[in-house]
């Protein structure tokens, strides 16, 4: 059995190196050419340049019916369509798929999706959390070792402001999950430019969290959630 991870940026990287350290075949997928050459140096996983909204893509996989697909592209319409081609084409049974828009929740699930996964909906909800003063677990134990919560506001100072967030070197071993700006919450992307009170809630390796603080601030200390 094998795992492919299609679309998703940092998050496709920390998923593949996470399952790939448990020993698990990692195929990963991704129209973007350049990070396709970041994730063949860093990750133990075959890596595929590709729409794989085109079955000769899929095709290149050998999938298998028992295999897991994992859909991480930004647009839903996209996801739509590999995940039917997965399901009716290749067989797959396992199936998940990320949510951008949580109203498109209800069809995908009609669709027989092993698992709809809307990050608004669960990044809204770990907010809502610290808007009401409950706490989370500041770690996720992890095989290897374990994650840090982190929450960090951009200041005025700050040497990141108005740039892409693709563009501002952050660690591989970090994913932002989520953006508090004004009130409200962003789910962001490669293209999110970063503003004066942004509010970022990250996922990293404590290792890197001072990489982190200093980059987004210019501090090295970061708040832990």
């Amino acid at each position: 059995m094998k795992v492919v991870i299609i679309g998703g940026e940092r998050i496709a990287y920390f998923l593949a190196k996470s399952i790939s350290s448990k020993g698990y075949r990692i195929y990963v997928v991704n129209k973007d050419a350049q990070l396709c050459e970041d994730f063949a140096r860093d990750l133990k996983a075959v890596i595929v340049h590709g729409d794989a909204s085109k079955r000769s893509v899929l095709e290149q996989l050998d999938i298998e019916e028992e295999d897991i697909i994992v859909v991480l592209t930004n647009k839903d319409k996209e996801n739509l369509i590999i995940t039917q081609l997965a399901k009716k084409i290749f067989g797959v049974k396992n199936i998940v798929t990320l949510i951008n828009n949580p109203d498109n929740i209800e069809l995908f699930n009609k669709l027989g999706i092993s698992a709809a996964v809307s990050t608004t909906t669960m990044m809204q909800r770990a907010v809502e959390n610290l808007l009401f003063g409950k706490e989370l677990e500041e770690f996720l134990s992890l095989e290897e070792g374990k994650l840090a919560f982190l929450k960090i506001e951009i200041p005025e100072n700050s040497k990141v402001i108005g740039k892409k967030l693709k563009d501002i070197g952050l660690p591989h071993d970090c994913v932002v999950g989520g953006i508090l700006r004004k009130g409200e919450v962003i789910i962001p992307h490669g293209d999110t430019i970063l503003d004066i009170g942004d509010i970022l809630f990250i996922v990293a390796v404590p290792t890197v969290q001072t990489e982190i603080a200093n980059l987004l601030t210019g501090e090295k200390d970061a708040k832990k959630i």
